[in-house]
């Protein structure tokens, strides 16, 4: 469960800072809200732009090649770039405001519709929250909705993941064994800084989909050449 997904950045004090610093740096976070708004602005016209082409390619099928040969781009990056540009054609100007890190992530068919809406509307209100927000919203929105899904299963699916909860109590269980929460925690950080959070993000959802976790342990182990990975119990 994600914490604290509705806090906004604090307001920066300038009162502690000599005037004519303050100033600097207001006129320096004024200067870059601005080029941040044009590179997203970029992003969004260049998916216009990519709209418009393929209007034209969409019968000859050309229009990927030309993305390709001509822009120098993806067949992902493209797409990536028009689904910008519908959501600004959807929501408005607020769109601009978004990093160009940001703004990708309402703009994905998979975002939820209702934390693209929050999001939207807090940037309209001059409140653009940060990325890992954004991103953990998201992932909460979608965690959530799995969930709910779930209740919905007939009962030999909600079977499965009651078995899945069954294995997660065990691991929690296993956590009591002595240092075994020290050394959870020290994997855990060292996977973060190995990984990043977009990798580690990741990595929870495979193995919150995975109905067997130990097995998909086990083909890891195997893909780099280990031998499969066994539960062991505390030592």
């Amino acid at each position: 469960m994600f914490a604290a997904l509705t806090v906004s950045p604090v307001a920066f004090d300038y009162s502690v800072l000599d005037a004519d610093l303050a100033s600097n740096l207001r006129r320096q976070a004024r200067w870059i809200r601005a080029r941040i708004g044009k590179a997203t602005q970029d992003l969004i016209d260049i998916g216009r732009d990519l709209v418009a082409a393929k209007k034209h390619l969409l019968d000859h099928g050309d229009f990927i090649k030309g993305v390709e040969a001509e822009v120098g781009i993806a067949r992902r990056t493209a797409q990536a770039y028009m689904a910008i540009a519908k959501l600004a054609d959807d929501k408005g100007e607020a769109i601009a405001l978004f990093p160009p890190t940001t703004v990708h992530r309402p703009a994905s068919k998979s975002a939820p519709p209702e934390i693209v809406s929050e999001v939207v509307a807090k940037a309209q209100s001059g409140d653009v929250l940060p990325d890992r927000m954004v991103s953990e919203m998201i992932l909460e929105a979608k965690f959530q909705s799995a969930r709910h899904e779930g209740n919905r299963l007939p009962q030999s699916k909600r079977s499965t993941i009651e078995g899945k909860e069954k294995l997660q109590a065990r691991s929690k269980t296993e956590q009591t064994c002595p240092n075994r929460e020290k050394k959870t925690s020290e994997a855990a950080e060292a996977m973060l800084r190995a990984l990043g959070y977009d990798g580690v993000a990741l990595v929870v959802k495979r193995f919150s989909d995975e109905e067997w976790p130990w097995d998909l342990i086990s083909a890891l182990r195997g893909l780099i050449g280990l031998d499969p990975a066994v539960p062991r119990d505390c030592q």
